[in-house]
């Protein structure tokens, strides 16, 4: 039974590793990426809100003056990113749209360009909680 056991233990350390994926190129490029899948596997990218099931992560994020930032859903759970004033709507220009995400099934992800300097707070209609903070500077 114990032999059994530990191959079981081996069998799913083997499975998560190699599920978490990941580019293996220099400074991240080319190559794929692995990454999400399941309200996981790994840390944000760089300029990106991740969503999990019930938050994003990381729930707050600094970003230079006209940088775009991108909301990537990988969770297998469906959301939304309602800016929580007119003001942080409006700051929200075009990158892939401009405002409110409104259909963010998983596996899609958006993009929006900030010129405006400002913290501007977000949330997830369907989910109570699950809140950001974007800070433009």
């Amino acid at each position: 039974m114990r032999k059994i056991s530990g191959l079981f233990g081996a069998l799913i350390f083997a499975l998560t590793t190699v599920s978490c994926g990941g580019s293996t190129a220099p400074g991240g490029g080319g190559g794929g990426g692995g990454g999400g899948g399941g309200g996981g596997g790994g840390t944000c990218p760089a300029g990106t809100f991740c969503m999990t099931a019930t938050s994003f992560t990381p729930t707050t994020r600094t970003a230079a003056v006209g940088a775009t930032v991108t909301w990537q859903n990988s969770s297998g759970v469906g959301h939304n990113v309602v800016w929580d004033d007119a003001t942080a709507k409006a700051a929200a220009a075009a990158g892939d749209g401009t405002g409110d995400m409104p259909n963010f099934d998983t596996g899609m992800s958006h993009t929006r360009v900030f010129n405006t300097a400002g913290t501007y707070g977000f949330h997830c209609t369907i989910h109570a909680g699950m809140t950001g903070i974007l800070t433009v500077q």
